[in-house]
């Protein structure tokens, strides 16, 4: 009992000088949670947490800390309130309507462990779209952002290959020769990073060592087996390279001749153990999904499983959802209770409303990001690549929620992209007008210039 009041004080005492803090510097004191947040999940991968009448997830707390930052930016830039966060809002009330409805039935922990996920997903987006007002991002300071990211996360993936760092006993598995050294929502970040890294390489031509960076982040997106990683990351990069080719065939043709290139010399002077190895990697995941007890097979059962049994509820839950916690008395199978995907999950938990609501989010993310294309005439190459790489991102983020529900990073991911193409939109308009002046005077008479004795 002593130990959980001295842990309940310190967290309080942290928590108010986080805020603090906050009011002061939001933007690094969002940046420092998502760090920290990130890096105690990559150390102690799906630890049971700290512990105090109920158990608290390093997610948990970052999810606490970005609601009271988002508090705080309300009360701040009240007047400069973005309409696009009202779906996110939309979607933590619903989160706290469940936990309203379970706690008095299920308890605090059980009616925890169903909003916490969403949670994790929406509160970090929402802090970084509420400080819009006083946060200027480009796409190609987002970029690089990305990129430096998958780097890191990268880094701790080699280490762990090396043995410098513990793999988590989870990753163990029959079917892996080489095992994952990375969860799925990390190694996310290192497939958008390798489309970051060759945006770069497409847009500012960067440095030798940049070219090796994507080739590392390529690799790497392909050594750590995540099947669904592999299909977000390839529909980013297909849909980046066929709506930005005929804006820069040339380019596009130096970086595909020179990544066969490279290709090739890695096949000649690789050994032959690591080609043996990769073709085995390949080989060996293609023919999971083939299989009939694959892991996307049992994973599509259980969304199955789930619907029905959201459809088989009483009016109110099929409305909202049933009550947080109500997981715990159910008979369904596993597959159907922990659910992976973002979209399934929202509508099991959250019923049509919130899946409503979700899909109304994503589709305002897609309109802000394409947005700006309609506006682009007259405008460098780079502002046309710019405004498809955040469509790419975007593209490669709701296709890897089909398969995982998304914590911290993909929810900070999207707001950092509506930040983004907010800066893009407003950029355009800003250089239309510009356009627009220089035109009307360019059309005047001279006369018009000369002034009358």
């Amino acid at each position: 009992m002593f130990v959980t009041v001295v842990l309940l004080s310190v967290l309080v005492a942290a928590g108010l000088l986080l805020l603090r803090v906050a009011w002061h510097w939001p933007g690094w004191v969002i940046f420092a949670v998502l760090s920290v947040a990130t890096l105690l999940n990559l150390l102690f991968f799906q630890s049971n947490g700290v512990y105090i009448g109920v158990h608290i997830h390093i997610d948990d707390i970052a999810s606490i800390a970005f609601l009271g930052i988002s508090f705080l930016l309300l009360i701040r830039y009240r007047k400069s309130f973005p309409r696009d966060v009202v779906p996110c809002l939309v979607l933590i009330a619903l989160a706290a309507l469940s936990f309203s409805r379970g706690f008095g039935t299920f308890g605090l922990e059980e009616a925890g462990n169903t909003p916490r996920l969403l949670l994790s997903f929406t509160t970090p987006a929402l802090a970084i779209m509420l400080l819009r007002p006083a946060f200027r991002l480009d796409v190609v300071r987002l970029t690089r952002w990305i990129e430096w990211a998958g780097l890191c996360l990268s880094a701790a993936a080699l280490l762990r290959w090396a043995g410098l760092l513990p793999t988590p006993v989870e990753f163990q598995d029959n079917l892996r020769e080489v095992v994952r050294t990375l969860p799925s929502d990390e190694a996310i970040i290192v497939g958008q990073a390798f489309i970051a890294a060759i945006y770069l390489q497409l847009v500012e031509r960067r440095s030798a060592w940049w070219w090796a960076s994507a080739g590392v982040l390529g690799g790497l997106c392909f050594a750590l087996q995540h099947r669904s990683v592999w299909v977000a990351t390839a529909a980013g990069l297909a849909w980046l390279a066929l709506r930005t080719f005929r804006l820069l065939p040339e380019r596009w043709l130096g970086f595909g001749a020179t990544a066969g290139v490279a290709l090739c010399l890695i096949m000649v002077a690789a050994p032959t153990s690591l080609v043996e190895s990769a073709h085995k990697m390949a080989t060996n995941n293609v023919q999971e999904v083939q299989s009939e007890d694959s892991t996307w097979a049992w994973r599509v059962e259980g969304y199955n499983e789930a619907i029905a049994r959201l459809l088989a509820s009483e009016p109110l839950d099929i409305l909202i959802g049933p009550p947080a916690g109500s997981i715990a008395t159910s008979n369904g199978s596993q597959a159907s209770m922990a659910i992976h995907s973002r979209y399934i999950d929202v509508l099991a938990y959250y019923g049509i409303v919130g899946f409503t609501v979700l899909l109304l989010w994503f589709g305002m993310l897609a309109r802000r990001v394409g947005w700006p294309a309609k506006s682009l005439h007259g405008r460098p190459v780079s502002d046309h690549v710019g405004t498809v790489l955040l469509e790419a991102l975007l593209l490669s983020e709701m296709v890897y929620l089909l398969a995982y529900y998304g914590t911290i990073l993909q929810g900070s991911l999207l707001g950092l992209i509506w930040a983004a193409a907010m800066q893009n939109n407003i950029s355009s308009r800003t250089s239309q007008e510009r356009n627009s002046k220089l035109t009307a005077c360019a059309c005047k008479p001279v006369d018009a210039y000369v002034q009358q004795d």
